[in-house]
Parts: structure tokens; sequence; C-alpha cells
């Protein structure tokens, strides 16, 4: 076991090298990550959590996106931003980290029925196929690639329990709920074909499996359900930020090797979609071994038509589908779909090899393969060295089409708010403490008059005069925070609370989490007598 797993660690780094290089590289989201991180540290710092309303962002406006966008990967950035890294080495780190996880877990979930030799070639396949390296060098997808490492995670819980190890029902609900905190839209892609595997392996109690998966969807209640809700108040409710038929490719695009950097495949030096040679051939082989020969895996049949059924979708031959069936879009970018051809090659190869007599032979072909005809895909567009600061201070919205903004901003703040409290010739402000959605001011008026606060209203926003909750006008060009203050000397508090929609989530998400806490401990004890 050791051997193999200072292999992984080897092979992992041969990967990953430009990550150890000197400041950061250009891709998709990788920078704004950065951006989006530091935000979101400050923010945590001052006392808000869950993190949902940031208010440097936006050109210091403020900005709801961490409301909609995956979290956990900021989360866990926390801890090497803790231990005294910068911004930009945390979320290096993530990136590192859970693309090594993703390789570990990999094996361990495929030598629960495979052996050591067909475990380790689906793990390095799993990390040496392209689109690994898109998300890694020309996306910068830190949301996918942590996903990556829970993806294998549930399907070895799924092993376990199938087994009867009922201790795993708990790890179970653990894993789906960080599967949805880490890529929501990746979890809406897998977490149909798990509870499908679930069917298939566990023979007994597929009610308690299916509630497993169930509570884990509760557990991060606290993030996808207020995002549900507060979708009508922004632009995306109104827009599409992406043409699904600008993404669809011919079938060339996923066979054919191509590399590129561009944001989507038809564009300039656009990226590539390919599946990568050795997966084909994987599928290939597999196929002739479930077909020719009748060698089966319980498993197999599903795979191998959730394979090419994904490999369909993202071809021009399935504009239709996409046009015509319901909520399809919420994938955004058909592509998305080679994190499935990533996952069921990587099983497909350890069936491959567990049919062979050589198995030794194979496997060590397969991986030098994998490694050979991607290793050239591990090179950024270029390298560039910016101090922490530059993130730290940056105030971009990170996202494509500023789709977070809400109905009510007509005009888009195109200046910098230099100032938060703005008054009228009218009024003073005395005294003010400005931290992260929190702002106190000492405000004395000669008479009654109005005060704009320079960030935008979002539900949550809260003003109190004197202690006392005044009404927020925000029907103006740029869905400020405005009020009227009365006439003499008051403290004013401007802050970002919990809505109740924010406040029932948070109790669905703590009761679920207890519960599976304690389900978990009770298990272990149990299994102990």
């Amino acid at each position: 076991m050791k051997k193999f797993l200072l292999l992984i660690l080897f092979i992992s780094l041969i990967a990953l090298w430009p990550f150890f290089r000197r400041g950061y590289f250009e891709s998709h989201d990788g920078e704004w990550m950065v951006i989006r991180f530091s935000a979101f540290h400050q923010t945590l710092s001052s006392g808000q959590f869950p993190v949902r309303f940031v208010d440097r962002l936006n050109n210091n406006y403020g900005y709801p996106v961490l409301n909609f966008l995956y979290p956990l990967p900021f989360y866990f950035a926390e801890i090497p931003k803790v231990l005294g890294f910068g911004f930009v080495n945390s979320i290096k780190i993530i990136f590192v980290v859970s693309t090594v996880a993703s390789v570990v877990i990999m094996f361990w979930a495929l030598t629960q029925v495979f052996s050591k030799e067909a475990g380790f070639a689906g793990a390095a396949l799993y990390l040496f196929a392209p689109y690994r390296f898109v998300d890694l060098y020309v996306r910068g997808s830190i949301g996918e690639n942590l996903a990556f490492a829970i993806i294998p995670l549930i399907l070895g819980v799924l092993f376990k329990i199938a087994k009867g190890s009922k201790i795993f029902l708990p790890i179970l609900s653990i894993s789906v709920a960080l599967l949805i905190l880490s890529h929501n839209v990746t979890a809406a892609i897998f977490l149909p074909l798990f509870m499908a595997i679930s069917i298939v392996l566990v023979k007994q109690d597929k009610v308690k499996v299916l509630t497993a998966f169930f509570v884990g969807i509760l557990i991060s209640t606290f993030f996808w359900l207020p995002a549900i809700y507060d979708l009508k108040f922004v632009r995306l409710s109104q827009i599409k930020v992406s043409s699904i038929g600008d993404h669809l490719v011919g079938p060339s695009g996923l066979f054919i090797p191509s590399w590129g950097y561009g944001p989507s495949p038809g564009s300039a030096d656009g990226l590539s979609t390919q599946i990568g040679i050795v997966s084909l051939a994987v599928v290939i082989f597999a196929l002739v071994i479930r077909f020719a020969k009748g060698i089966k895996h319980p498993l197999t049949d599903i795979l191998l038509a959730v394979f090419l059924a994904s490999a369909f979708l993202m071809t021009k031959f399935s504009a239709y589908l996409w046009q015509n069936i319901p909520y399809m879009d919420i994938m955004q970018f058909p592509w998305r779909l080679l994190s499935m051809t990533v996952f069921i090659s990587a099983f497909l190869t350890s069936y491959v090899i567990e049919t062979n007599k050589k198995r030794n032979i194979l496997a060590m072909l397969i991986v030098l393969a994998a490694i050979i005809s991607t290793v050239v895909y591990t090179k950024p567009r270029a390298f560039v060295d910016r101090p922490d600061t530059f993130y730290s201070t940056n105030e971009d919205t990170t996202t494509v089409q500023n789709e977070y903004l809400p109905l009510w901003v007509k005009v888009n703040p195109k200046e910098r708010a230099d100032q938060k409290i703005v008054v009228s010739k009218e009024s003073t402000v005395l005294k003010e403490k400005i931290a992260p959605a929190n702002y106190q001011a000492t405000i004395k008026a000669k008479q009654d008059s109005p005060v704009q606060i320079n960030t935008i209203y979002f539900p949550g926003h809260k003003v109190t005069i004197d202690g006392t909750e005044t009404l927020i006008d925000y029907q103006n060009n740029h869905g400020l925070i405005t009020f009227q203050l009365p006439k003499g000397e008051h403290q004013v508090i401007i802050t970002y609370t919990k809505t109740p929609i924010h406040l029932f989530s948070e109790i669905i998400s703590l009761v679920a989490t207890i519960s599976t806490v304690a389900f978990l401990f009770s298990t272990m004890n149990l299994s102990k007598v």
C-alpha cells in the first residue's frame, strides 16, 4: 500500500509542478478565485457567518456572490490562511491538496472492489485525463477541482455500505453535503448517478441509503435554499450567462487531441473538449470485454451507458434536447460532462485490468500512456507574479456578466465608492467605524435629511437609528441603501443580517448535521461492542 501511495504522490507532483513556481498563472477563473477568497476572508473575519454578502467587491459597492456560488473551497482555504500563508498560496494549496486527494481517494475507492494494481491505474487515469488539466490550467476552477476529490469518496463509501458497513451511512451524508458545497453544478450532475449506483450495489437497506443522500442534501440547505430563493432578486434570473450552442462540439472535438485557452470550444484558441485517447481506448476495451466476452461487473452496464450518453450530450447532435428539456441548461456548459467521462474512465480502467491475466503489465502500460499523452498539458498560458495586495484590494465582481447584481440596480457602478456614508449639507458625520458589511456612525443633522450608503441593497441589510430599525429606500438608479435621518444627533448602524430564509435554512442544516454526527458516534460505539 505504501508503495502505491508514494507512486501517487510522485505522479501527482508531475501534474502539479506549475503550482510550485513563484506567483501564479493566468486562467479563466484562477485569479478571480484569489480575489474572491480575499474578500471572503475579510468578511468572515468581521463576523459574518456563513459569508453571503461581500461589500468590497463591485467597486466597493458590495456583491452577494457568495450567497449563490459554492463556498467550500474558501472555507478550506481559511486553514492555510490562518497558518500564515498569503491569499495566493492559500488558493494554490487547496488546488494542490484537493488534486492529490482526488487520486488517493480514487485509489482507495477502486481498491474496495479491484486489485491494488487495477486501482492504481484507474486512479492515475483519473488525474491524467485532459479535462483535469483544463480545470487546473485553463479554467482555474477551484470548485470543480475540489469536487473531483469528493466524487470518489462517495463511490468508496457506497462500496463500503454495500459490504455491510453501516458506519459509512452518516459518512455518505457528509460526503454528499461536501459535494454540493464544493461545486453545486457538479453535484447536480453526479448525485443522480450515485443514487442509481446505490440501488444497484446495495441489496439491503436501500431506504436507509437513500435517506442518507437526503440528509446530506439537508446538511447543505444553508447554502442551496437561500441561493434558490434569492435568485429572483438578481439578474441571473433574467439572463443566461452562456449560450449552450456555443459550447456544443462535433464528434471530432471529443476524439481528436487539441489544446487551447479560449473561453469556449469554438472561440479562437478554444479550450479543449477532448475525452482523451487513453480514456477512449479503455472504454472501447471495456465494451469488448463486456459484450464480446460477456464479463461484467454490477456497475459496467450503467457506467458504459452514462459514458455514451454524456459523450452524445456534448455534441451538436444533442442541441434539440438542450433546447427542449427543462432545467438542462443549469449545467451552463455541456463540456462539464467531461467530469463524468473522467470518473467513468477511471472505473473502467480498473475493470479492464482486473479481467486481464497480465494485469501488472497492462496497468503499467495504461499509467505510462496516460501520463505521456497528457503531461504536455501541464502548462499555463503565462505566469504572473503579483503581490497579495493586488488581490486583497481588487474590487472586481469576479463574475462574467455581473449576474448577481440585484434587479433594482439599473446602472452599474463604474467608479469606486471611496466614501461609504454620504450625508447632505445639513448633516455632519461626527464619527464613523467601517467594517465589512457593518458600518457604525454618529451623525448630526440640522434638520430631517437623507443619508446615502454606498452599498447596494440586498435582502438582509438593516439600518437602525438609535437602536430602532428604519425604512430603507433602494429604488434609485444604483440600488443603493438610502434612508431619512431625523433632526438631531443619532447613532446609526448599517449591517447585513440574516433574513428569515437564511435562519430557516441554517436551522435545518444544523439539525441535520447534529443528527448525522450523533448517528455516526452511536454507530462507532455499537461497532466496538
